[in-house]
């Protein structure tokens, strides 16, 4: 039967060749006029009925049947509230939801979890966001049994293990430490903060401190007040049997008792935020972003079907008002676009933004309220509402091809109190829109008089000053504040603090001696280097120069190309790999390094604040004296000395490998003559005392002649 219809198809196609190619064809091609083609309206979403039950202890259930594919997928919502996460550990919710699945459960460790799961093709998540919390999974239908067991188990008793809730912490730290680096995600925070009030719970951000601040047991209360049967509203979609399905939930959540029933608490709503300007400054950027924003509304509002296609026709795409208007026509942003202000349990935030440059960011923001405003007084044209409607409803039909993703849908508005069948209300509103219900819309929720403006980017290169734009100003500080010391050490004494310098001193001498030292102006090295990250090494020789302090350039030899970076004394770039970038923060961060290279170190020893601590310290099996300088801009910084004197190591908090500030070592070793100096050959750096870079001096060069143009960024290619 195969291989008769696979003959058909090759008979056909012969066919089909044969009439592509024939005189009445090539005529009929001359007529074809691809413009007059029709594209029938797409159908609206067809919502299937589920069924759907309440278990005795409050569950709500929802059952779907699908037997094209032997696959079962679930999703599980709980009701939450940020309510219940103290402003002390704001990222408590994100880390017990994690840690809910990769720590597992008592019985069922989360590595057990991963490997089992993986052997049979089935994957469970979780997680707690602000208004909920959710959990998932997807297996073969033979498997439905084991999984929803293992989903079951890890819900209502999860294990919280430490390891697990410190890997969580680590890639929370790793959140903060990046959370400046993309313009468009600020914009979005600070917007938030504006309009809510930085206090406000949907405005807060975890910091070092508060993640740190987070114990087993926080997430352990937080888990029973959240992850409750009464709370719960199930989903179940596939390859099953209703009433087996049922048995089997019964089974594993049958005799999970009601929580205490306390209500979840409301949603704080902010008031109308005051119109001004929000000035955070960002030096390491070369663009600027702007938003205007204000306070917006709920789903359910009956404004909804039309501000999403005002929203799309606004800033949707590259047919929008604002793309068109400030990208296309003025050339004057990289992107734009808008967000209505709609959200399922509280108002929203209405935003429209743009990213631009930094010499025309105020001209630009003129013209984002400028063009916001006239949606509001005049409707948009024919063609943006009709492309904009269009991409709403196409959108719509597309995010709800599968019949799960509407049932998954159906269980969110059960648990959220909105009708079930607010997708075919919604719709039927959306049938209803047009130019004239869009523009009654937009005057009733969008208001210029309310506007929060946001800019981010360098004061000094706009075109214009902040206060010109006729707006109150105020300052935002997005600085990220770095975790508390973990160096606890008071104030020295006079004796403490002679005899730090007394151990520096020493180092220096044995090294060579504080003339020496300072005699050094500049130096050439090169050096093998192995850089360990995520458990890989990768080996590479560096060539460094550096006239002190601030003139350097390192470049790197990779197995897969070539990476160098410099600072010429005024701006820091990296070129490599057929990239070529500026490096606004370099600058800083040699000025770090020179205060802690040995060159200044031992040359300058008296203009450190050098205090002795009382208790030695033992590492690597040697009794270590410690000593603590007090910097401005380095913060815990140590000093480990030999029984001979020698400087043996030195910490400081740095910045890790990607993942926020921690602990930096630097081990020193092999220490040889070079002219008048002992120089360490040897250096082993650790972060969190896990091996991060090893590297072997192959030779050092001592005041070398170093043209100016050695540090200047090369020509772009």
């Amino acid at each position: 039967m195969t291989t008769a219809r696979t003959m058909f198809r090759l008979a056909l196609l012969g066919l089909l060749a044969l009439v592509a190619v024939s005189p009445a064809r090539a005529q009929d091609d001359a007529k074809f006029d691809p413009k007059k083609l029709t594209t029938p309206a797409l159908r609206r979403v067809q919502v299937p009925k589920p069924e759907r039950y309440v278990m005795p202890n409050g569950i709500v259930i929802f059952l779907l049947e699908s037997h094209e594919l032997p696959v079962v997928r679930a999703r599980a919502l709980f009701k939450s509230s940020p309510l219940w996460v103290p402003d002390e550990k704001v990222g408590l919710g994100d880390l017990t939801g994690e840690v809910v699945r990769s720590g597992g459960s008592a019985a069922h460790g989360g590595d057990w979890l991963d490997d089992r799961l993986a052997a049979i093709g089935a994957s469970i998540n979780t997680g707690v966001s602000n208004d909920q919390a959710s959990g998932g999974f997807r297996c073969l239908t033979d498997n439905t049994g084991e999984v929803l067991s293992l989903f079951a188990e890890i819900l209502r008793a999860p294990d919280f293990p430490a390891d697990k809730i410190e890997l969580s912490k680590v890639g929370l730290r790793q959140g903060i430490a990046s959370r400046n680096d993309e313009m468009i995600p600020i914009l979005i925070r600070v917007a938030t903060e504006a309009v809510y009030g930085k206090d406000n719970p949907y405005a807060r951000k975890a910091e070092y401190a508060t993640v740190e601040a987070i114990a087993r047991k926080d997430c352990q209360q937080l888990h029973a007040r959240v992850f409750q049967p009464n709370r719960m509203v199930l989903a179940v979609y596939g390859d099953f049997k209703s009433s087996e399905m049922k048995k089997l939930l019964a089974e594993k959540f049958g005799d999970w008792k009601k929580g205490d029933g306390a209500a979840v608490p409301p949603p704080p709503v902010p008031g109308v935020a005051k119109a001004r300007l929000v000035f955070a400054p960002k030096e390491d950027v070369t663009q600027s972003g702007i938003i205007i924003s204000h306070l917006g509304f709920r789903a359910d509002d009956p404004d909804y079907a039309d501000m999403t296609v005002f929203e799309m026709a606004l800033g949707g795409g590259f047919q929008s008002r604002l793309v068109n208007k400030i990208r296309t026509e003025r050339g004057l942003a990289y992107a734009a676009g808008a967000a209505a202000g709609a959200d399922y349990a509280r108002p929203g935030v209405f935003m429209a933004y743009s990213l631009t440059r930094t010499d025309s960011a105020l001209t630009a923001l003129d013209l984002l309220r400028q063009e916001t405003t006239k949606v509001t007084e005049a409707p948009f044209t024919d063609a943006e509402l009709t492309v904009a409607k269009e991409s709403v409803v196409n959108g719509l039909v597309f995010s709800f091809a599968e019949p799960s993703a509407i049932l998954f849908r159906s269980a969110f508005f059960e648990l959220t109190g909105y009708p079930l069948d607010f997708l075919e209300r919604y719709q039927k509103a959306l049938e209803g829109v047009n130019a004239a219900t869009v523009l009654e819309a937009g005057k009733r929720k969008i208001h210029p008089d309310r506007f929060v403006a946001i800019v981010v980017g360098k004061e000094k290169e706009f075109e214009k000053p902040l206060e010109s734009m006729g707006l109150d100003v105020e300052r935002a500080d997005i600085s990220i504040p770095p975790p508390a010391s973990k160096v606890a050490v008071g104030e020295g004494s006079p004796e403490a603090l002679a005899k730090g310098q007394a151990l520096l001193a020493k180092a220096a001498g044995l090294a060579g001696g504080r003339a020496a030292w300072g005699a050094i102006k500049s130096i050439s090295m090169n050096s093998d280097e192995v850089i360990t990250m995520q458990g890989q090494s990768m080996a590479m020789t560096s060539v460094m120069h550096w006239r002190m302090p601030d003139r350097y350039v390192a470049t790197r030899k990779l197995a897969m190309g070539e990476i160098a970076q410099g600072f010429d004394g005024t701006s820091g770039w990296m070129a490599g790999m057929g990239q070529l970038r500026d490096e606004p923060k370099a600058g800083e961060e040699l000025k770090k390094q020179y205060e802690r290279s040995l060159f200044r170190l031992f040359a300058e020893p008296g203009t450190y604040q050098v205090q002795a601590l009382g208790e030695p310290k033992t590492v690597d099996g040697v009794i270590c004296s410690v000593a603590l300088i007090k910097s401005e801009t380095t913060r815990d910084w140590l000093l480990y000395f030999a029984p001979d004197g020698a400087l043996a190591r030195m910490e400081y908090m740095g910045e890790g490998m990607g993942s926020g500030p921690a602990k930096t070592a630097t081990v020193y070793g092999d220490w040889k003559p070079v002219g008048n100096v002992q120089y360490p050959h040897s250096e082993k750096t650790l972060v969190d005392e896990k091996p991060a870079m090893e590297a072997k001096v192959t030779s050092l060069t001592l005041n070398p002649t170093l043209a100016d143009d050695l540090f200047k960024k090369p020509a772009a290619k």
